[in-house]
C-alpha cells in the first residue's frame, strides 16, 4: 500500500493535478476503482488539506444491483468521514429523448452531476478513477473510429478541472491493493456484456492481445500514448503560431488562404482544421481524421464546392479561400460562445475582447495572497478579485439591464450602460462585450479595464480569484 500511495501521489505531483487547500468532487460508482480513488485521496488529504466530498450517480438501470451499489457508495464514504451526495436519472428515457446511446448518456448525465457539485461547492477539481487498462482501451478505440494524432494519446491526466490520479496505475494493482486492505466493491453485472464497444475492448481483445501477442499489451499502448501526448504538446505550439500567422477570423466564420495553407506540413494542415472546429463550436470530440480529410481535399477542389461536418459546420471553398462557418446561423449566433451565462471553470481558456482593442485570452484560478507575490501580478496583466466577499460563484455573460459598478470602497455605484458610454464603446458592441458579474454587481469589464472596488483585495483577503489575461499568440 505504501508504495503504490507514494506512485499515485507522485503522478499527481507531476502532473500538478491539485493544489494544497483544493476542493475536490470524487466520482464514486461503488466499483473497484473508484472506491480505491476514494480510499486514496482520503490518505492524501490531511497532508494536502484537501475538501473531499464523493458524488454516486444512480442510472436507474439495474433496478436492486443500482440500489444496493448506491447504498454501498454512501455507507463507504461516511466510513472515511466523506459527505456522499446521490444524483438519480432514467438513463434509458434520457438516451431515447436525447437521440443518444445509453452509454453516452450516462456519461454526459454523470459529468453534469460532477459539475453542478463542484458549482454548488465552488471546488477546483473533479475526480475521476480511469487507470492504466482503461487509457489502453480509449486509445484503441479512438484508432480504430478513425481518429487524428491526438486522439491516439488519450486521456490526459488533467482537463480543464476534471483531473485523473489513477492513470499512472494498473487495474492489477488496485484490486491487489482493495484485497489487501481488506475493502470491499460492488460489481457491476453490465461490465461483462459485450453490448457496447468499449466492454468488448476489455473483455475480448486486450485479453486476447495479452494472451497472444504481447503480455505488456497494455503498459506498451499507454507508453505510446504517453509519446503522443508529448509530440503532440510541441505540434500545439506550431499550431499557435500558425493559427495566428494565416488564420482570419471573423464573427463566427474562420478562413485560410490557399498559397499559405500549402506551406504547412500535413500535421499542421489537419490541427488548423481542428482548432477552427473547437473555436466555432467549442468542441470537436465527433470530428474524425475522415472529416479533417474531407475539407483538406477542398483546397484541391473547385471553386464553389460545399461539404458538411458534424456540428452543423459548412465548408466551402471560393476561388483560393476555404472557410467553415456553422450553416443556417447568423453570424452573432455563431459568435456566441458556448458558456455565455456559465459560472466560470478554473483553468479553463476564456477568449474575449479585451482593453486595446484586440481579442484575447484568460483563465481564472483560485488560491491565497500569497500568489500576488509569486506572479507580480500587475506586471504580467492580473486581476485579483476578493472571493472571500463572493457570495456566489461568478458568470461571464453578455450585459443586462440593471448593471451595475462600484467605483470606490465608499460604495459609490455607476450603471454599466454609463461605464459603456464614457469609455466610448459603440453601442452595437456594448451587448455583445463579455463582463464578470455576480448578479447584477460586475467584478469586471475587461473592454473597459475596469474592476469593481467591492472586491479589490484588502489585507484581511485570504482568498483570491485571479484572472490571468494574455493577447493571442503571446504566452501567460
Amino acid at each position: 500500500m505504501n508504495n503504490l500511495y507514494e506512485t499515485v501521489e507522485g503522478y499527481c505531483r507531476k502532473h500538478n493535478l491539485f493544489s494544497y487547500g483544493d476542493g475536490i468532487v470524487v466520482g464514486l460508482s461503488g466499483g473497484a476503482d473508484s472506491v480505491f480513488l476514494l480510499y486514496i485521496l482520503s490518505k492524501i488529504k490531511e497532508p494536502w488539506g484537501l475538501h473531499l466530498v464523493a458524488v454516486h450517480v444512480n442510472h436507474g438501470i439495474r433496478g436492486k444491483e443500482a440500489q444496493r451499489d448506491q447504498e454501498y457508495a454512501q455507507a463507504f464514504a461516511e466510513s472515511l468521514g466523506i459527505p456522499c451526495k446521490v444524483y438519480k436519472e432514467n438513463i434509458p428515457e434520457l438516451a431515447k429523448n436525447h437521440h443518444m446511446t445509453e452509454e453516452e448518456a450516462g456519461r454526459v448525465y454523470r459529468y453534469q452531476c460532477f459539475e453542478e457539485c463542484r458549482t454548488e461547492l465552488a471546488y477546483q477539481k473533479i475526480a475521476v478513477a480511469h487507470h492504466q487498462e482503461d487509457q489502453a482501451e480509449t486509445i484503441l478505440f479512438q484508432m480504430l473510429r478513425g481518429s487524428s494524432l491526438r486522439g491516439l494519446g488519450g486521456m490526459r491526466p488533467k482537463r480543464e478541472h476534471i483531473i485523473r490520479p489513477l492513470l499512472g496505475i494498473s487495474r492489477k494493482e488496485i484490486e491487489e491493493t482493495l484485497q489487501e486492505e481488506q475493502i470491499a466493491y460492488c460489481q457491476d453485472s453490465t461490465n461483462l456484456e459485450d453490448t457496447y464497444a468499449r466492454n468488448l475492448l476489455r473483455n475480448k481483445v486486450i485479453p486476447y492481445l495479452q494472451k497472444e501477442v504481447q503480455p505488456e499489451a497494455v503498459s506498451h499502448i499507454v507508453r505510446t500514448g504517453n509519446h503522443l501526448q508529448e509530440v503532440m504538446a510541441y505540434i500545439d505550439e506550431q499550431t499557435d503560431e500558425m493559427y495566428g500567422r494565416i488564420v482570419k477570423k471573423e464573427q463566427g466564420k474562420r478562413s485560410m488562404d490557399f498559397a499559405e495553407y500549402r506551406q504547412l506540413s500535413g500535421v499542421l494542415q489537419r490541427e488548423l482544421i481542428l482548432r477552427i472546429v473547437q473555436e466555432l463550436c467549442g468542441r470537436k470530440k465527433d470530428i474524425t481524421a475522415a472529416h479533417v480529410q474531407m475539407v483538406v481535399s477542398l483546397f484541391e477542389g473547385e471553386t464553389g464546392k460545399k461539404i458538411m461536418l458534424p456540428y452543423n459546420i459548412r465548408a466551402e471553398k471560393s476561388y483560393d479561400i476555404v472557410s467553415l462557418y456553422i450553416n443556417g446561423q447568423t453570424a452573432e449566433e455563431c459568435a456566441k460562445p458556448s458558456y455565455i451565462g456559465d459560472t466560470i471553470v478554473f483553468q479553463k481558456k476564456y477568449e474575449m475582447l479585451l482593453a486595446n482593442g484586440e481579442n484575447g485570452f484568460v483563465v481564472f484560478e483560485k488560491g491565497g495572497r500569497e500568489k500576488i507575490q509569486e506572479d507580480n501580478w500587475k506586471k504580467h496583466c492580473t486581476k485579483c478579485f476578493d472571493y472571500d466577499r463572493m457570495g456566489s460563484m461568478p458568470k461571464l455573460r453578455y450585459p443586462e439591464n440593471g448593471d451595475y459598478l462600484w467605483l470606490d470602497q465608499t460604495g459609490r455605484t455607476k450603471k454599466l450602460s454609463r461605464l459603456f458610454i464614457d469609455g466610448k464603446v459603440p453601442r452595437e458592441q456594448r451587448r455583445k462585450t463579455l463582463v464578470l458579474a455576480e448578479g447584477c454587481h460586475i467584478l469586471w469589464v475587461p473592454v473597459l479595464d475596469r474592476c469593481s472596488a467591492y472586491y479589490y483585495v484588502t489585507k484581511n483577503t485570504k482568498e483570491i480569484i485571479y484572472a490571468y489575461v494574455r493577447n493571442e499568440g503571446n504566452g501567460r
